[in-house]
């Protein structure tokens, strides 16, 4: 979160001033007026009228006690919209020492003659629910009723500093209030990185000021308390600058980061994650365009067990299909993804079948007996180093295995085929991309065979948390306490959440469906800025409390076979343009030779068909050095 240019901030700051001195005068007004109408209320029991003096006197003296009394308690600092129970007993402690103030210079101006004693009985009542009832209103009118603000706070956990804007803060207060004592921790001052509310107080929590008054904070904190405080970044989608500045103070002062997150249970205030480390904050998933491709038919994901392909399964499980085909080749895979079908989506009809894409019968069975009319093919060998050295089997998965789906679609009558494919595909420089983009070639060829059966390619980036991706392995050594292996130091990549990726994926297709002429679009995600690798070990060696800059941190292991040190989402001969999706482009640019591109398909399905690993990765290079007739030229 960037700070905001000075005068911004000077305006700001002014009016913070002024709402304070408002506030203040306010209070001070409501303290006069309570004092008033208690004097007058206690001499109506009395034969006689209150003398003028004697009412006069206790207004005057009761407005200087709350004047000295209300800046110390800091009462003009509460933002009344943020009000909660917490401001009450500020609120009884503040009226409670202004009489206790008040009582001693009356009686040395007036000996208390004519002074009711028992108007302060009916004073503190006045005053306290003119001073409370102000402030909940406002704040009633800001949560549209009054239970947002009729929160405790539970002072019996571990002490935390909430950081985030005014909204985000109040937001997650208010969560905390809902917790009924199980919140995790306590909080005891807020951060707003602007700096505009510094001298406030939200929900009874003072503002303490901007990122730079957080470190002393924080200091302060451990230096009082037996656990290391907590540092809470709220708000849904912070800025990754923010998330890196939190992790470099946390890093230093020894502080435990973690999120508040719109959620309930555990995950609601749980730890940074790598997707919180991103240039940009992860996508929400909109699914409404997805829902025609999805509702009411019948759906076949290939690769259902996997990290993608699980994820589809999730999400089109929410769209009310007629029925799921969960196919996959991994029995390990399959069963995970069946049993959680069983526990959370029982009022889906699904299907969990173990076969392997390459198995051309076994698809035509599939196929044959459920006649899917969506087709989301994300089964692939996607790990680089092992198609490197198994080149054979990668081309099998990958280019059979696809041309088996497609084709079997088209034989069978589907509406739309999804192929999912890899930013490796451009320019690859190992088997695995040069597979997936051959899987590409012949997708968008095979389109044109088929109108009834609609294709398209959805080519994205790396998945954070995906089986075998650098995140988990950077974690799985942090944990043993081995040293972080960075492949080259310049090295990055480009990453997005399995549920942004799923759910543009379900949106892409969706757009194929409904628009014939979209048949055989390629589209490429937004990922947002590349990621530095090494930037990202060392951030995850900051999460987990240890220095990245210690001797054996981290280890840089060199480029493995076939390995890039920057990818790239399209050839230099395409060009995106926006879709109607946010985060989806189409790309467009000119054709391949067709000739030249099936000529080039068939020899590596022949060279694959026969195991000869060889010539299939001979064909494939051949393949993937194809060019555009208009540049050849």
């Amino acid at each position: 979160m960037s700070k905001p240019p000075s005068r911004a901030r000077g305006t700001t700051s002014i009016r913070s001033q002024m709402s304070m001195v408002a506030v203040a005068l306010f209070d001070l007004a409501a303290g006069a007026a309570s004092m008033w109408a208690a004097v007058l209320l206690r001499y109506r029991f009395e034969p006689t009228s209150a003398p003028d003096d004697i009412a006069l006197q206790s207004v005057v003296v009761f407005a200087l006690a709350c004047a000295i009394i209300f800046p110390i308690e800091g009462l003009h600092r509460g933002l009344w919209r943020y009000t909660a129970l917490n401001d009450a007993a500020r609120i009884v402690r503040a009226i409670v020492l202004a009489n206790l103030v008040f009582l001693p210079i009356l009686f040395l101006i007036n000996r208390l003659d004519g002074f009711p004693r028992t108007s302060i009985l009916l004073e503190m009542p006045i005053l306290l629910f003119i001073l409370l009832a102000a402030r909940l209103s406002v704040a009633a009118l800001r949560t549209q009723g009054l239970r947002g603000a009729l929160q405790i706070e539970d002072r019996s956990k571990p002490t935390a500093i909430l950081v985030g804007s005014d909204l985000e803060l109040d937001d997650a207060l208010r969560d905390l209030g809902r917790r009924n004592g199980s919140a995790p921790f306590r909080t005891k001052g807020l951060i707003e990185p602007g700096a505009s509310l510094t001298g406030h107080a939200i929900r009874g929590i003072p503002v303490l000021g901007g990122l730079e008054a957080l470190p002393a904070a924080l200091k302060r904190l451990s230096e009082v308390e037996k656990d290391a405080p907590r540092l809470v970044l709220a708000g849904a989608h912070p800025e990754a600058d923010l998330v890196n500045q939190l992790i470099r103070i946390a890093s230093r002062t020894g502080a435990k980061l973690s999120r508040a997150r719109p959620s309930d249970g555990r995950e609601a205030f749980s730890p940074v994650e790598a997707a919180d480390l991103l240039n940009r904050p992860p996508r929400p998933p909109n699914l409404s365009p997805a829902r025609p491709l999805i509702e009411g038919r019948t759906v076949l994901i290939t690769g259902a067990g996997g990290t993608i392909g699980s994820q589809l399964a999730r999400l089109a499980a929410t769209l009310g299909p007629k029925k799921l085909i969960l196919f996959d080749a991994s029995e390990a895979n399959l069963y995970e993804i069946d049993l959680e079908f069983a526990k959370r989506f029982s009022g889906v009809a699904w299907r969990a079948v173990l076969g392997d894409v390459r198995d051309r019968d076994r698809l035509h069975q599939v196929f044959r007996e459920e006649s899917p009319d969506v087709v989301l093919h994300a089964a692939a060998l996607k790990h680089v180093p092992m198609s490197e050295r198994n080149p054979g089997e990668a081309a099998r998965t990958n280019i059979i295995g696809t041309v088996n789906t497609i084709e079997m679609a088209q034989e069978h009558g589907a509406r739309v085929v999804a192929l999912i494919s890899t930013d490796k595909a451009v320019n690859p420089g190992n088997v695995m991309g040069a597979t997936k983009r051959a899987a590409e070639l012949y997708a968008r060829a095979a389109a044109s065979r088929s109108p009834n059966t609609r294709v398209c390619v959805v080519r994205f980036g790396n998945v954070l948390g995906s089986t075998g991706s650098v995140v988990p392995l950077f974690e799985r050594q942090i944990e043993a306490g081995e040293p972080v292996t960075v492949t080259d130091p310049e090295a990055t990549r480009y990453f997005m959440t399995v549920e942004e990726a799923s759910g543009l994926v379900l949106d892409a297709a969706a757009q194929t469906a409904a628009d014939p002429a979209l048949n055989g679009a390629l589209y490429v995600l937004d990922m947002g800025r590349p990621v530095s690798i090494m930037r990202l070990a060392r951030q995850l060696l900051r999460l987990r409390g240890r220095d990245p800059d210690a001797p054996g941190a981290i280890r840089v292991i060199g480029l493995r076979p076939g390995e890039k040190r920057h990818e790239s989402l399209v050839y230099e001969f395409e060009s995106t343009i926006e879709t109607s999706i946010d985060g989806v482009w189409a790309v467009t640019g000119p054709d391949l030779d067709s000739k030249a591109v099936s000529a080039g398909l068939d020899a590596i399905v022949s060279a694959a068909s026969g195991g000869d690993g060889d010539g299939a990765s001979a064909a494939l290079e051949a393949l993937c050095k194809l060019r555009p007739s208009t540049l050849e030229d």
